[in-house]
């Protein structure tokens, strides 16, 4: 897997634009989509397939929770969760619904870089065991 499309769910728009720039002009070929909304975000999913998926968890209208569980039902795509405030219980809640991660604001930019990579390879990883894909 090369993750090249990036999706970020966030009703923060210079956060977004800010994530979309550094990403674009990291030097690593990714394309990123923006949303604002939760609603937006599932539209976008719904039309296009994206390879990794970060999500604000505390948004207006549709809460991150309920918002990860729908972007859940409707793609296997990797959900890295995002908030300002991520005490340990929270972290955990947030992954056993079904994020791949979570990353406390502010997020540095070698850092997403970095966790890009990891679930690159985890996704790769996953791929190579799943049955009648492994070499004998």
């Amino acid at each position: 897997m090369n993750i090249k499309n990036i999706l970020v769910i966030d009703d923060e728009a210079n956060f977004c634009a800010m994530i979309k720039i550094n990403l674009e002009s990291a030097g690593h070929g990714f394309k990123v989509d923006t949303a604002l909304s939760a609603k937006e975000g599932f539209d976008k999913i719904a039309q296009q397939r994206y390879d990794i998926i970060f999500l604000d968890i505390i948004m207006p209208k549709i809460e991150g929770h309920e918002a990860l569980q729908q972007i859940k039902k409707m793609c296997d795509t990797p959900v890295v969760v995002m908030s300002a405030y991520l005490p340990p219980q929270r972290k955990s809640a947030i992954t056993n619904a079904g994020a791949y991660s979570c990353l406390e604001k502010p997020i540095e930019l070698d850092h997403l870089i970095q966790l890009i990579g990891e679930i690159e390879k985890y996704e790769a990883m996953k791929k190579s065991l799943k049955p009648g894909t492994a070499s004998t």
